[in-house]
């Protein structure tokens, strides 16, 4: 979809290519002016770092913020 759109697209699956794809996207921004997408497959390794909870519904312990959820 990236390159559809006129920018580059990387897809990086092991945890010792985020480094270089980000290098390199950057260096490609900075040196050419392009846009990289990097789609990275999180895997349990790769998403261990992040909260488990963090797309959850919200508890609302306020009354007034009882409607937003």
């Amino acid at each position: 979809m990236a390159q559809t759109m006129g920018a580059e697209g990387v897809v990086v699956d092991q945890l010792e290519e985020v480094g270089p794809a980000l290098k390199r996207a950057l260096a490609d921004q900075m040196e050419e002016g392009k846009t990289t997408v990097i789609e990275i497959m999180c895997t349990r390794e790769l998403g261990d770092p992040f909260r488990r909870d963090a797309l959850a519904k919200p508890t609302r312990l306020l009354e007034k913020y009882k409607d937003y959820v």
